[in-house]
């Protein structure tokens, strides 16, 4: 038993080539969207693509695959265009990670937008058994909630909500996904060992270790009950390195996958945070030594893997400075001046 480690992926230029990118980097899991995040309408797969991308996925050796869910759904929203769309979204997307063959779909509880929890939680509810009744959950992805940071107006924050939104649902096909800068910043100590305990402890007597199916591992900008959502680089934030070491040290979390989110300030950072955050969980004890043999310490190529490299510039002559004209030009005189002497001399 041991967790696997991976990242979110870009999925610019072919599907295949995601995968292919997380095998580069040491991924031995994934998450990615399932088309553009940013908006409400997506191109449809391709069969041949989705084909390359299943056996991308099988000879990287990664599992699972997680789709997340696009930036614009909001399950809670008051605004009912803005609603039925966020509904129709959350359908398409289960039906496209469940031909993408992911295990689990992570959508955020979303905002009530001041118009109280008990509405928002009503929508959320509603939305939830809506797809399932439109979708055979039983052979596609299970429906994970992402707990929140706490900020205004947001429902997921504690234990004890996202309790209340999947015991009210009439779906056997959903789960929890635990984001630990959202824990921290929600108010959850989660740094300690005596504090991880605690919070998995409140998790289990909320909702059930067995809920507890996928992790995103992200440091925290925001300090213990900031209600700050903004991710750091792994070590780098108010959860740090002998807080992940802890974290990964409770034995309830070494089935699961884990998932990284960390920024991405420059090309070869995946690739650290990754390495970084694999390192503290062998500390730990969650994952085997011999992992970290297969864990790669060089930066590695970020151009898209499957596209065609771009021919190479030409680079400009540099313009001579102003010396170098003054002398040519006085060269060049000095050359007619001899010519029209020799000329004179014949």
């Amino acid at each position: 038993m041991a967790m696997r480690f991976g990242n979110h992926l870009s999925m610019s230029g072919r599907l295949a080539d995601a995968p292919e990118r997380g095998r580069a980097i040491g991924c031995r899991a994934m998450q990615i969207f399932s088309g553009n995040p940013r908006g409400w309408e997506k191109a449809p797969l391709d069969p041949e693509r989705v084909a390359e991308f299943h056996s991308a996925v099988a000879k990287a050796r990664i599992d699972p695959v997680v789709v997340h869910a696009t930036y614009l759904i909001n399950l809670a929203a008051p605004d009912d265009e803005i609603y039925e769309k966020s509904v129709a979204a959350l359908i398409d997307e289960i039906r496209r990670a469940a031909t993408l063959g992911a295990r689990f779909y992570v959508v955020h509880c979303g905002s009530h937008k001041g118009q109280g929890e008990a509405l928002g939680r009503g929508r959320i509810v509603q939305a939830l058994e809506r797809a399932a009744g439109e979708v055979d959950l039983h052979n596609g992805p299970t429906i994970l909630l992402e707990n929140t940071a706490g900020t205004s107006n947001s429902l997921g924050t504690t234990f004890e909500d996202l309790a209340a939104l999947l015991d009210s649902a009439r779906v056997a096909q959903l789960g929890v996904c635990l984001d630990t800068c959202h824990a921290l910043a929600a108010g959850y100590e989660i740094r300690t060992l005596a504090g991880v305990k605690e919070t998995l402890d409140q998790f289990e007597r909320a909702l059930g270790m067995a809920r507890l199916r996928c992790l995103h591992i992200n440091d925290s900008k925001g300090d213990l009950g900031s209600h700050l959502d903004r991710h750091e680089h792994i070590g780098q934030g108010a959860i740090g390195n002998q807080g992940f070491r802890n974290f990964f040290s409770d034995r309830r979390l070494w089935n699961l996958p884990a998932i990284l989110e960390t920024p991405v300030d420059s090309p070869d950072d995946d690739r650290i945070d990754l390495w970084h955050t694999v390192e503290l969980a062998v500390a730990a004890g969650a994952v085997p030594q011999e992992w970290m043999a297969f864990m790669p310490t060089a930066p590695v190529a970020h151009e898209p893997i499957g596209a065609r490299k771009a021919p190479k510039r030409k680079v400009p002559v540099k313009a001579p400075a102003k010396k170098v004209l003054l002398r040519n030009a006085a060269a060049g005189k000095k050359r007619v001046a001899k010519k029209k002497a020799a000329r004179r001399r014949r």
